[in-house]
């Protein structure tokens, strides 16, 4: 098992699964597994999921204010693509 910490967000490798953990409160935030599949996407305190589609990531064709976009593709420490849309793990401001 290796466990590296970058950001208040642990990543820990272990038998075909990494999980990506709350450093602060110790919430497993998303298991990935070899193949790419994922589980467990939850949020905390401090670290907010948000899925938008790959255009509107890309592209900003959406509803999604332009600062707003701005701000998440700059503060993702994680990002998840599934079919036609993207998962970002932002840290909350607090």
């Amino acid at each position: 098992m290796t466990k590296e910490v970058v950001k208040n967000l642990i990543k820990r490798t272990s038998e075909g699964t990494t999980s990506f953990i709350c450093a602060i409160d110790g919430k497993v935030l998303v298991e990935i597994d070899d193949h790419g599949g994922y589980r467990s996407m939850t949020s905390c305190a401090h670290f907010q999921w948000y899925e938008l589609t790959i255009s509107s990531y890309y592209l900003g064709i959406g509803d999604v204010p332009m600062e707003e976009l701005e701000h998440l593709r700059k503060n993702a420490v994680l990002r998840i693509r599934e079919g036609m849309f993207i998962h970002l793990l932002v840290p909350t401001v607090s």
